[in-house]
């Protein structure tokens, strides 16, 4: 470091008008990102505030003061303050107060304002040029200078979570109740031959803006977030590239929308901290892991493949078959904060972010939901799920993709995007897309990517195209099959959509078309499909299938059925109390997911999937207990064992196997009701608590 370095005594308005080293004007006196947040101003400062306000009406009004060194850099007539920050902060204000209270601002005055200015972020920087440019007349206002402000036209709301504009304005205020009655003071203020207030101009010439150098220089500087760093890269990113230069006015610009328009989207998501910035980290990431899975087999950018060699981040969680995309994708969804603006390669990819951005801040779009249950998939709504949440599942990741394509393609209307996310739903809920290798998410968005060119009225689409996507296969046959009713018999679409809703079908309703003998695998004409008859269904499955269980009375009817073994479905073996033989342990159906996978989707063994279709079509004539009645008239009811009989006729009696096991004796002469939980013996062995049934 060399300690060559110049002072002098300058005021504010001298620095305003200071040359650079090659003899230019200081074309921008700028706060560099790294600085902290203006701090004079914040409410705790309020004795710290007082007393510097004392010295400069002192200083004014009676004795000169000199505010020590302020350090600066200067590069391409750009000069950087690294020690000085918070004072010539104030001073700005109180030079914009004094030339608006006196009407001294004319364009003379802005222009030479207009020179000081932050980088920290774009709202501060907008609004040191709108409170000069614009201003306001406060002498005319019966409102305190901060509200007069806040109440312009050109001030922007969001500006009010930026805490250097917070204590600026407090700044203001206080400025306004030590100066609002003073005399005349502007011609002092900026005299060039005995100025008021100065300090000691430190030009560190050898230096460039290091962070190194601002650790020594500036102790209290602030350490950056995440977000704060990613959005300074990303707007050179942008710059670097030239993708904004054609844009002309300001405010539809990266920089300006992410300080305002943007945040205001995310403020409202903050928690206790106050904190926003790890939820705009979690959206661009989910932004670029949708992109990336969307333009799956465009060429991967060679600044990616190269991160993906030498991060370790990887270890164990990827096979070594995935492709660099797939690993990119894993990584981001790991730990967002991977985020890099690279990830964002190309201007199309950096337009598809801020189309995002927009569809969901400028519209109130994160609050949309469709009117359709999504089970498991989403908490609340899918825009907050993704910003809030610490480990986001793929399932609400592609519902997210799914809901984002819609606002992308179309004005919004509520019933075309229910029946699209209604789609999508049933795909998502009806397929295995949570792989361990989470790079495995490209062939589900390709799938949508390929569905959503007729996200604006699906079942039409579906029925006319052809699906080229192999991903999610039979699903996807079922819902063709769906659109292809619903197109050709309009009336169909209520009752489908009610018994898709239902806990037992969740979206698969095959087994229902099934029971109604209409077979998806043949050519059936979709005018065909028996409305009445499948509604029949509908509100037997919304009776006895809509919990989470089947009751009791709805097994002991399973035993009425054909050869009267559905259990045999399940099959174990159980050493019971006393006994030391095993028994042949059986499963009275564990509950809707159990009866769901082993009987309506069983279709490898139609034996059970029959089984319950004839209870199923036997419910739509009589009642569960006419059912049985009516079996235990019949002369095959004496032919059944006993305990089977008892059973069928007793009710309440299975109950007592709160996990729904038997254990049948090998002469079928009895069997053993299991309570469900084992217990352990003094000797270590396992057993079941039983009561037998003979």
């Amino acid at each position: 470091m060399s300690n060559n370095h110049q002072f002098e005594k300058i005021s504010f308005w001298q620095l305003l008008a200071k040359k650079d080293n090659t003899e230019k004007p200081i074309e921008k006196i700028e706060i560099p990102i790294i600085q902290r947040d203006y701090a004079q101003g914040r409410e705790k400062q309020e004795k710290i505030r007082t007393k510097f306000l004392d010295a400069l009406y002192i200083a004014i009004y009676m004795q000169s003061v000199e505010l020590d060194f302020v350090y600066g850099s200067e590069s391409k007539s750009i000069f950087q303050p690294l020690d000085g920050q918070q004072r010539l902060t104030t001073l700005f204000l109180l030079h914009w107060y004094i030339a608006t209270k006196e009407k001294k601002i004319d364009n003379t005055v802005k222009e030479k304002l207009s020179i000081f200015t932050y980088e920290t972020r774009t709202s501060s920087r907008e609004f040191c040029n709108e409170l000069v440019v614009k201003g306001v007349d406060f002498e005319e206002s019966k409102l305190v200078v901060s509200d007069n402000i806040k109440n312009s036209a050109w001030f922007v709301s969001s500006w009010k979570k930026d805490p250097t504009i917070s204590a600026m304005l407090i700044m203001l205020d206080d400025i306004h109740e030590k100066f609002s009655k003073s005399e005349v003071c502007w011609e002092r203020l900026i005299s060039n031959d005995n100025p008021p207030i100065t300090f000691l101009y430190v030009r560190l010439e050898n230096f460039g803006l290091s962070d190194d150098l601002y650790v020594k220089m500036n102790a209290r500087g602030k350490q950056l977030t995440s977000f704060e760093n990613f959005k300074s890269r990303f707007g050179k990113h942008v710059k670097k590239n030239g993708w904004e230069k054609d844009i002309t006015n300001p405010e539809d610009k990266f920089e300006h929308r992410i300080d305002t328009i943007w945040t205001d989207l995310f403020w409202k998501y903050k928690g206790d901290d106050k904190e926003i910035d790890k939820k705009l980290i979690n959206f661009i990431a989910g932004i670029a892991i949708n992109y990336y899975a969307e333009n799956y087999l465009s060429p991967v950018p060679e600044n990616i493949i190269q991160l993906m060699v030498t991060s370790t981040n990887n270890n164990n969680l990827l096979s070594s078959s995935t492709t660099p995309i797939e690993k990119r994708i894993a990584e981001l969804a790991k730990d967002s904060n991977n985020v890099i603006p690279e990830d964002f390669s190309t201007e199309e990819s950096f337009y598809y972010l801020k189309s995002c951005l927009n569809q969901y801040a400028e519209k109130g779009n994160e609050l949309i939901k469709p009117n359709i249950p999504l089970w498991s998939h989403c908490d609340e709504y899918l825009f907050k799920d993704l910003i809030v949440g610490e480990k986001i599942s793929f399932s609400k990741r592609i519902l997210f993709y799914a809901q984002t394509e819609y606002l992308l393609k179309n004005d919004f209307i509520q019933t075309t995007f229910n029946d699209w996310m209604r789609v999508i739903r049933n795909i998502v809920e009806n397929n295995e897309f949570n792989h361990a290798d989470l790079g495995r998410f490209t062939g589900p968005i390709q799938l949508i990517k390929e569905l959503s060119n007729g996200c604006s009225n699906i079942y039409d689409y579906l029925s006319t195209h052809k699906v080229e996507s192999l991903r999610a296969k039979e699903q996807v046959k079922q819902e063709i099959e769906k659109a292809k009713i619903i197109v050709g018999n309009p009336s169909s679409k209520i009752v489908i959509q009610d018994i898709e809703d239902t806990n037992f079908c969740k979206g698969e309703i095959e087994f229902v078309l099934y029971c109604v003998d209409y077979d998806i695998e043949k050519d059936q004409n979709p005018e065909d499909f028996d409305v009445a008859e499948f509604k029949n269904i509908k509100n037997i499955i919304t009776e006895h299938l809509d919990d989470n269980d089947v009751t009791n009375d709805f097994r002991r009817a399973l035993f009425t059925i054909k050869d009267n073994d559905f259990y045999d479905y399940w099959q174990g073996n159980l050493k019971v109390l006393d006994y030391y033989e095993y028994k042949s342990k059986r499963h009275l159906i564990k509950d809707i997911k159990d009866l769901k996978d082993s009987f309506s989707n069983n279709k490898n063994y139609r034996k059970y999937r029959n089984y319950l279709k004839e209870l199923i079509v036997k419910l739509r004539r009589q009642n569960i207990n006419e059912i049985i009645d009516d079996f235990t008239k019949n002369p095959k009811f004496i032919e059944l064992p006993r305990w089977k009989q008892k059973l069928i006729k007793v009710q309440g009696l299975l109950d007592y196997s709160k996990k729904h096991y038997i254990a049948i004796q090998d002469d079928n002469v009895s069997c053993y009701l299991l309570q469900g939980s084992k217990i352990l013996d003094d000797d270590g062995s396992w057993w079941e608590k039983t009561k037998e049934i003979k």
